[in-house]
């Protein structure tokens, strides 16, 4: 019979052994899952004894959100504000296909931890170093975000066999769907990697047109 570790050999209960426990909870099982009791069980614990160290179930997510975004490397100076849009956008994306289970955590949740908003705080500056007015500034982060959240919500989020769907594409009329059909011939050698790229490259070029930054840099060269 294995021996069983008294209170004292247990390691210590932190809010980052409960945070981290809870991230391999959604790895494993989905968020769906994640629940103080839940995750008390997965530290061997009572789930009272969790909220010494973390407030709430909300807390939880935050800290989830917050560790994955810790997997993101540490902004680099960018010799220009459209190559740290590109490489903050890679990292995220990375991130969160690591951790595809805690993908909607992103579309619903705002950064709310300080570790999170520092990743804020640094988009923020290198747009507004480059002209960019405060309020599109904080538009072209919601952008961003919600393009490299989205995309990466559609082609990596995990589906129980049960709830995917297989359109027929094949038995559609070519007649009538010509452009839809020939699509679909495309679709199994189509490459999301680099329909993101043309995504985030378009998107980038689209934001150093706006009229607002232009005329931000207009008024900075009088």
């Amino acid at each position: 019979m294995a021996d069983r570790k008294t209170p004292a050999q247990r390691e210590p209960l932190t809010k980052d052994r409960i945070l981290r426990a809870a991230l391999r909870i959604v790895d494993q099982e989905g968020l769906d899952a994640i629940s103080m009791r839940r995750v008390g069980q997965e530290l061997g614990v009572e789930a009272m004894s969790l909220y010494n160290h973390v407030a709430s179930k909300a807390a939880v997510l935050d800290g989830i959100f917050e560790l994955v975004l810790a997997e993101m490397p540490s902004a680099r100076r960018a010799p220009s504000w459209k190559a740290a849009l590109r490489d903050r956008a890679r990292s995220l994306r990375r991130s969160l296909r690591a951790h595809p289970h805690a993908l909607p955590l992103f579309a619903t949740r705002p950064a709310v931890t300080p570790a999170s908003i520092a990743h804020v705080e640094s988009l923020l500056d290198e747009l507004r170093r480059a002209d960019f007015p405060a309020d599109e500034a904080l538009s072209a982060l919601h952008v961003l975000v919600a393009y490299v959240v989205g995309h990466t919500l559609s082609t990596h989020t995990p589906r129980a066999p049960a709830d995917a769907s297989y359109p027929a594409y094949e038995r559609l009329s070519e007649r009538e769907f010509p452009r839809v059909r020939e699509a679909a011939r495309l679709l199994s050698a189509h490459d999301p990697d680099k329909e993101f790229e043309l995504g985030l490259e378009a998107m980038i070029e689209g934001l150093g047109s706006i009229p607002g930054r232009q005329k931000a840099r207009g008024r900075a060269k009088r």
